[in-house]
């Protein structure tokens, strides 16, 4: 790397005009791709800055992403592109198309502020702690689904984060300093709401069948707000981890929770062998909207996080730099199985 000559600005601090200077190394090729900067000790004698103040400067480009610190060897060039206000680490628990929604809505509404690196967890605890202590240095915002089962790994990593940087989505977490954003859904009251809502419809039917995948984080709350319908309005329902073809009878009530629609593929080829009407004979509700739910046998009634809003929303707490607390309501749409 040559020598080069820093901005003289009397009014700006002393870390900003090293870490300007370092950027337009960067911005005039000077410096390159994978390059090793000058150690700390030589850019503190050169400058005759403190230690303090170019480690200052170093972590400033880690956050953005310009810089990457490799443990006992030196910082390294790591992104060459143009700089943009915000560098953010977006992690979600599992490819979808809901989650792709997020994603776009979240992407389209930063622009070319920022730059996204989107990352997956798939509910792996290890998995989470690793991504972030992999990362937690390297970006200026933090986007974190907690999509995961709660146990102290999952605070301690999130902990790593300071809390301005913060923002949590999917489910509420409260067990964290405060600070930090968070855009989480209520997934007791989704579904009391619906029935409730709904009651009149719900009446046509003599029973109620969620079918819970018991390995979703959120199914505890779901079941919760299932049960306090059923109490609450002296209704007959029931849980079940699948679909059985052996209990399916008229008059049911099936809520479909599985990502995946085995459940409700297997009610359909049922309504289909018995000759039934699907919204007559028994009904379907099934949480996730998508294109296909519409048309399928002339419509699907779904439940669905409003995952476009969730994007937004994040989006609009970094480029505000106001983080609060924010429920997620899900929509509701009505159509012909229910």
């Amino acid at each position: 790397m040559e020598e080069f000559e820093l901005e003289k600005n009397p009014e700006k601090p002393k870390y900003l005009l090293l870490s300007d200077g370092i950027t337009k190394q960067i911005n005039e090729k000077r410096l390159v791709l994978g390059q090793k900067l000058p150690s700390v000790n030589k850019l503190s004698e050169e400058f005759n800055f403190s230690r303090e103040t170019v480690f200052k400067a170093l972590a400033h480009l880690s956050e953005k992403g310009i810089v990457k610190a490799v443990d006992k060897i030196g910082y390294f060039v790591s992104d060459v592109s143009p700089e943009t206000d915000f560098r953010v680490f977006l992690m979600l628990d599992k490819y979808t198309s809901f989650k792709e929604e997020f994603n776009n809505s979240f992407v389209n509404k930063l622009g070319e502020r920022a730059k996204v690196s989107l990352y997956f967890h798939y509910q792996n605890i290890e998995l989470f702690e690793s991504l972030i202590l992999q990362n937690f240095k390297n970006f200026t915002h933090f986007v974190i689904s907690t999509s995961i089962r709660p146990n102290e790994i999952l605070y301690e990593a999130l902990d790593k984060i300071p809390p301005e940087r913060l923002i949590i989505i999917d489910k509420y977490v409260d067990n964290l300093v405060k600070g930090y954003g968070m855009i989480y859904q209520d997934f007791e009251n989704d579904i009391f709401n619906v029935l409730s809502i709904n009651i009149n419809t719900v009446k046509k039917y003599k029973k109620i069948i969620l079918l819970l995948q018991k390995n979703d984080s959120e199914v505890v709350f779901t079941e919760q707000g299932f049960a306090r319908f059923c109490k609450e309005y002296n209704f007959k329902g029931e849980v079940h981890s699948s679909f059985s073809a052996l209990s399916f009878a008229e008059g049911n009530l099936y809520i479909t929770t599985d990502s995946n629609d085995y459940s409700l593929v297997n009610i359909i080829k049922s309504v289909r062998e018995k000759k039934w009407e699907l919204g007559k004979h028994v009904g379907v509700i099934s949480y996730n909207e998508t294109p296909l739910k519409e048309i399928l046998e002339e419509g699907i009634t779904t439940i669905s996080s409003n995952y476009k809003k969730m994007g937004e929303q994040a989006a609009n707490m970094i480029l505000e730099a106001k983080f609060e607390h924010k429920m997620n309501n899900s929509k509701v749409v009505l159509r012909k199985s229910f």
